[in-house]
């Protein structure tokens, strides 16, 4: 196994790079595509992740990648596996809501290694290594310590992605029993963006009721390396699929929180 310095080196300096791209394209997105009835696609998703993967191949060689747009790139060596999402939060960003970012992660076996999110508009870089803790801009970072569930400020999972009509009914649900659980529910349209707060402490849990794994890669050590919790929605083990429901939490909620939307 390689130095995992190395490989948050180079993920960090993609991520800084494609959100430079980004910031520049934003600008001039003209009309945006449409992938589905209701999820977007920019020339900056494009672009990113073009820029992402060259990166990564020129970096190593043999790894495996998979990304929102390409799918799956197969290396000779598919026990490393970059999971990478160019643009998540991609309505925010072509309406210009800051709330959106950029994702690279590197799981080895299924399993995280590395983790990089870049928020450009909030000019947050984040970063964790597998036992080496979780950083904002370089300072550590933590979550929250709040263990009281009605003081507590939670996420939920956005509306209209996947199956709409089953996605919808079951935020619906979600965010009426989060309600009356907990002090606040948000919906930020981010799970890069919902992720990285719940590890440096902003909010207190996230709920993702389908999510893939560009979505949750990188988000999942960011939280657990900064001393949280990350399972699937029933509390098991997350495994990284498609479709997948998961929580992520400052850990002194989780139990709370899973009682509540499982």
């Amino acid at each position: 196994m390689e130095d995992l310095k190395t490989y948050l080196d180079v993920a960090e300096n993609l991520a800084r790079k494609a959100g430079e791209l980004c910031l520049h394209l934003q600008g001039e997105l003209g009309n945006v595509k449409y992938k589905s009835q209701k999820d977007v696609v920019t020339v900056a998703d494009v672009g990113s992740e073009k820029l992402i993967v060259e990166g990564l191949r020129e970096a190593f060689p043999t790894h495996s990648i998979r990304t929102e747009e390409a799918g799956v790139l197969e290396g000779s060596d598919p026990d490393y596996r970059w999971i990478v999402d160019p643009v998540d939060g991609t309505v925010n960003f072509s309406r210009g809501i800051p709330l959106w970012g950029i994702s690279i992660a590197l799981h080895y076996k299924g399993a995280p290694l590395v983790a990089v999110v870049n928020l450009p508009k909030l000019g947050e870089l984040y970063s964790a290594s597998l036992g080496g803790g979780t950083r904002m801009n370089g300072s550590p970072v933590h979550v929250s310590a709040e263990s009281n569930p009605v003081h507590s400020i939670v996420s939920n999972g956005d509306f209209n992605v996947g199956n709409p009509v089953e996605i919808n009914a079951r935020n619906s649900r979600n965010f009426a029993r989060e309600a009356e659980a907990f002090e606040r529910v948000k919906c930020l349209g981010s799970a890069v963006v919902e992720s990285s707060f719940v590890a440096c402490g902003r909010i207190d849990g996230f709920v993702m009721t389908m999510s893939y794994p560009w979505d949750i890669a990188a988000g999942a050590l960011l939280v657990t390396e900064a001393g949280g919790k990350a399972t699937h929605i029933d509390g098991s083990p997350m495994q990284f699929v498609d479709c997948e429901q998961v929580l992520f939490s400052n850990g002194l909620i989780h139990d709370a929180l899973v009682q509540v939307v499982s």
